[in-house]
């Protein structure tokens, strides 16, 4: 069957690959907080990285979209003016996103008047700043926490964003950030096809899939499923696939997320480390700088793993490296490759990355150069090459790797590869 799908997959990918064209990345306004060089302010950013840059993000504050914070304004300065060094930059001012409080968005999209305070409010917001559109990073229009006809409300108010915005000249973008899991796809968008008619692209949150918090380990960003369980819809491949050929959203609306972060669970058993083995009660280690306990950032990872045992799952095309009793999986070069090559075969039509704050913008960490995750995604990414120059410095790590680690219980082989962890002291980090 894999055979098939690749000779069918490279008659598509010559094809499409011209409509692999963007490259839609996230700054966190939280980022600006952060303490000591986990602070990064939007004016630290290569303004050549991205073709759209996402600001995430705008508060609703009695159906009306506001900074959440005074300072925020000056952040939003920062960030448009990045296009006096690239011109062809565009800038989105986000609403919403992870750990938004839902019923903001259900009082704004609860009636007509709502929705037209918040568009007009939106609207006013973003001309006066400087973006070219708005990104809506509502994830779970259908939770527990919504009213009934939030799913509803929400296209409705998709829709008539896309009217107003449309009215500019030129027209103002509006986007989204849509949920990877099929339960949560079901109950939050009723209409995909309407919902795509209303947006310029559609953000797929292809990460996260997995937290620490869970009792087994797994990667949270994979990109196929595990030759156990083949059937497991919590991969890249599957979300993507139920949006395009299942729902019936046009390949090149939809950008693949990548995630430059990495998921990590404290072991319960340092000696049961692979795929699937049980997690501690104990919650993992918080990155040192972006605090969240088992959610490390790009340059988090570079430190923390360094002599660990890295491995790869062959079937999921993604690492993971076991070091001081926790268990880490992130995207590195190899996994990079394979999931912009799915990017090229599919035409989907680019990536989302979140978020640019939590890679090495510095250079200093991964010594890769400076926003190195990022950086080489764009590089392999179809149709949106340039001329930088990467180089990488190997880090002599000793790496397992197994044909499907626990999947088969075989033997690893060991090897010396350069993977994307250079040489880092961790003491020096923290």
């Amino acid at each position: 069957m894999h055979g098939v799908l690749l000779t069918t997959g490279l008659c598509l990918l010559l094809a499409t690959t011209a409509s692999s064209t963007r490259m839609v990345c996230v700054y966190d306004r939280v980022a600006s907080t952060r303490p000591s060089v986990g602070r990064v302010t939007p004016a630290m950013i290569d303004p050549t990285l991205c073709t759209h840059i996402i600001f995430s993000s705008a508060n609703i504050e009695t159906q009306e979209v506001v900074p959440f914070d005074s300072n925020d304004t000056a952040l939003y300065a920062q960030l448009n003016s990045l296009k006096n060094r690239n011109p062809q930059l565009k800038t989105l001012l986000s609403v919403g996103g992870p750990g938004f409080n839902n019923q903001r968005f259900s009082a704004a999209v609860a009636s007509a008047n709502n929705r037209k305070k918040f568009i007009t409010s939106a609207k006013a917001l973003i001309k006066n700043n400087g973006f070219n559109g708005i990104n809506l990073d509502w994830r779970h229009p259908g939770d527990a926490d919504s009213q009934p006809m939030d799913p509803t409300r929400f296209l409705t108010l998709c829709q008539e964003l896309r009217a107003e915005f449309d009215k500019e000249v030129p027209a103002l973008l509006v986007s989204a950030s849509v949920s990877a899991e099929r339960a949560t796809i079901d109950s939050s968008y009723p209409n995909t096809s309407a919902l795509a008619s209303a947006m310029d692209f559609i953000n797929v949150l292809t990460f996260n899939f997995h937290n620490p918090s869970e009792s087994n380990t797994a990667h949270h960003s994979p990109l196929g499923a595990l030759s156990s369980n083949p059937s497991d819809t919590l991969t890249t491949e599957f979300a993507m696939n139920y949006w395009n050929t299942t729902l019936g959203v046009r390949a090149d609306k939809l950008n693949v997320g990548f995630a430059a972060f990495g998921v990590a669970f404290r072991l319960a058993n340092a000696n049961d480390n692979g795929v699937g083995a049980f997690t501690s009660i104990v919650a993992p280690e918080e990155g040192c700088y972006t605090g969240q306990p088992g959610v490390w950032s790009y340059y988090e990872t570079c430190a923390y793993v360094v002599g660990g045992i890295t491995r790869r799952i062959p079937s999921q095309s993604v690492p993971y490296t076991v070091t001081e009793g926790h268990w880490v999986g992130y995207d590195d070069h190899l996994s990079i490759d394979a999931k912009t090559a799915h990017i090229g075969t599919r035409g989907y039509g680019g990536a989302f990355v979140w978020a640019l704050d939590l890679d090495d913008y510095s250079g200093g960490y991964c010594k890769q150069g400076t926003f190195p995750f990022t950086r080489y995604l764009k590089r392999k990414l179809p149709a949106l090459t340039d001329n930088t120059t990467t180089t990488t410095i190997p880090l002599q790590a000793t790496v397992q790797e197994t044909s499907a680690m626990a999947e088969v219980g075989s033997t690893p082989t060991q090897r010396t590869i350069p993977p994307f962890i250079t040489v880092i002291l961790a003491e020096a980090f923290c």
